[in-house]
């Protein structure tokens, strides 16, 4: 089987049944992964990859959905199987990483703040097209509080069992060039793409509403990573996670997928 895990199935699985499960299956490690354990804080990460086997390749290393994507805009096809896109080369994590003495070189550092910056361009992005879920259905802005809650969870379901949901908003904001929307179903990136960030929005707007914020939410952060587990899981079918958030949203758009958590 192959699975995808996340940063909070790291965090809370013993070590041993981290490495069973590298043993017996094929563990997806996306690079959303590899950025939240490196830049979180020192404990974590050395508790996190100290549960890692400790071998050539102990799972696959899988880049972003970027690549997904663009590969699937210029070959006019769904990029499946994901696995197909890990990254290939052989590898073995550093087991400084695990340790005390762990530094990152001056060539790390800087590709990290670069990292950074680009998912702080995504939170940003995120928190303006999660307002702007309401051009697609008007009806948002007529509820408030718990109703709005409700109206969300019911639109979140329309999205995982209606096909043509996800079809129309990709095809409202797909530039010319991109593969049409009569293609896509849920083997490819781009309609889980499309579908998991309207899940995410839609949980944000449940959350704080239309409300003009002073800042934005440090949790948009989080939402942002969970979004690539939740693609990630939905297109190989199989996700480890103890995030009820994430499971839940796996759940609804991957409903005979395999839930380990």
């Amino acid at each position: 089987m192959e699975i995808v895990i996340d940063k909070s199935y790291l965090q809370a699985t013993p070590g041993e049944e981290v490495r069973l499960l590298c043993e017996e299956h094929t563990v997806l490690f996306t690079e959303t992964l590899l950025y939240e354990l490196l830049t979180t804080d020192e404990l974590s990460r050395r508790r996190c990859f100290d549960k890692l086997p400790q071998r050539d390749n102990p799972v696959l290393l899988m880049p972003r959905t970027g690549p997904l994507l663009r590969y699937e805009i210029e070959k006019q096809r769904a990029a499946s199987p994901i696995v197909d896109h890990r990254v290939a080369f052989s590898f073995c994590f550093n087991p400084r990483l695990g340790g005390l003495t762990f530094q990152h070189s001056a060539h790390e550092v800087a590709t990290l703040e670069q990292w950074q910056g680009d998912v702080e361009s995504e939170v940003l992005r995120f928190h303006e097209t999660g307002v702007g879920v309401a051009a697609w259905c008007p009806s948002l802005k007529t509820v408030f509080g718990q109703e709005l809650k409700v109206v969300c969870e019911d639109l979140k379901k329309q999205a995982c069992v209606n096909i043509e949901v996800v079809r129309m908003i990709y095809r409202s904001i797909s530039p010319d060039g991109f593969p049409c929307a009569s293609l896509l179903d849920p083997s490819w990136a781009l309609f889980r793409w499309v579908q998991s960030h309207l899940l995410f929005e839609l949980d944000y707007l449940g959350r704080y509403g239309f409300t003009e914020l002073p800042n934005i939410p440090k949790r948009v952060e989080h939402d942002v990573h969970d979004m690539d587990y939740v693609i990630f899981g939905a297109l190989c079918g199989a996700l480890a996670t103890k995030d009820v958030d994430i499971a839940n949203n796996f759940l609804l758009s991957c409903p005979e997928g395999k839930l380990l958590s």
